[in-house]
C-alpha cells in the first residue's frame, strides 16, 4: 500500500520540526502533526480496514509525543527565566515602601536590575561627573521605568499565552492517546474477524468440493451401469443371430 497525501505531510512536519527553534513554531508543528495523524487514524480502505499499519501508527505517535515533550521543555525553561522579572518587579514595590532616607541608603539598591543599571551608566558617565556625582541618589529616568514596566507586560502576557498553550497541549495528547487506543481496539477486533471469515471460507470450501464430489458419483454410476447393460445387449444379441444362422445352414 502506497503513502498518500496525509501520511506524506505528516512525514514532512516530523522530518522538519527537529530543525525548528522556534517555539510558536514547534507548536504549531505538533498540532499539525496530531490533526494529521487524526485525520490518518480516520481513513479506511473500501474493506473497513484501517490506511495505516499498526507499526507505523506507534512511530509517528511516539514521534510527535518526542515533539511535544521538547516543546514541554522549552515552555518549563521560558517560565523559569521569567523569574527574574519577577524578582525585580518584587524589589520595586518594596523600594516604594522605603522613606527618602532609606531610598538614598546602598542598602535600599537592587542587587539585580538596579545595580545592572548603574554600572552601565557608571561606564558612559565622564570621571569628573562620577566624582561629583558619586554621593548622589541613583534613580532610574522616565524612558528607563517605562521600558522595563513593558518589557514586564509583555513577559507577563508571554508567560499566560505559554501556560494556556501548555494546558492545550496536555488536552490535545490525553486526547490522541485515547484515539490511539481505540484504533489499536479496533484494529485487533479488525483482524479477529477478518481470521474468523478465512476460516469460515475455507470450511465452506471443503464442504463444496466435497459435495461436488458426491454429486459427480452418483450420477456417472447410473450412466456407467447403463453403458455396460448396452455392451451386454449388443454382445448376446449378435451371438444368437449367428447361432440361428448356423441352424439354418
Amino acid at each position: 500500500m502506497g503513502i498518500n497525501r496525509t501520511e506524506e505531510n505528516l512525514l514532512s512536519l516530523l522530518d522538519s520540526a527537529p530543525r525548528q527553534h522556534n517555539q510558536a513554531k514547534l507548536l504549531h508543528y505538533v498540532t499539525t502533526s496530531r490533526e494529521l495523524l487524526e485525520k490518518l487514524v480516520a481513513e479506511t480502505t473500501s474493506e473497513g480496514i484501517s490506511s495505516i499499519a499498526k507499526g507505523k501508527l506507534n512511530e509517528y505517535s511516539e514521534r510527535i509525543e518526542e515533539l511535544a515533550s521538547r516543546l514541554a521543555f522549552q515552555l518549563e525553561l521560558s517560565l523559569a527565566m521569567s523569574g527574574d522579572e519577577k524578582a525585580v518587579e518584587t524589589t520595586r514595590e518594596k523600594e516604594s515602601n522605603l522613606g527618602p532616607e532609606q531610598i538614598r541608603s546602598p542598602i535600599a539598591l537592587s542587587s539585580g536590575l538596579r545595580r545592572r543599571f548603574t554600572v552601565q551608566l557608571e561606564a558612559e558617565r565622564p570621571i569628573h561627573e562620577k566624582e561629583i556625582n558619586c554621593g548622589g541618589p541613583l534613580r532610574l529616568d522616565a524612558a528607563a521605568q517605562a521600558h522595563i514596566e513593558n518589557h514586564r507586560k509583555l513577559q507577563e502576557d508571554l508567560t499566560d499565552e505559554i501556560v494556556e498553550l501548555a494546558c492545550q497541549l496536555k488536552d490535545r495528547s490525553l486526547m490522541m492517546n485515547q484515539s490511539v487506543q481505540v484504533t489499536e481496539e479496533t484494529l485487533d477486533s479488525t483482524e479477529w474477524d477478518v481470521a474468523n471469515s478465512l476460516a469460515s471460507t475455507g470450511r465452506a470450501n471443503a464442504q463444496g468440493v466435497e459435495v461436488y464430489s458426491l454429486n459427480l458419483q452418483n450420477s456417472l454410476f447410473p450412466a456407467v451401469s447403463a453403458f455396460r447393460n448396452d455392451l451386454y445387449v449388443c454382445h448376446g444379441g449378435s451371438t444368437y443371430t449367428g447361432h440361428l444362422r448356423r441352424e439354418i445352414h
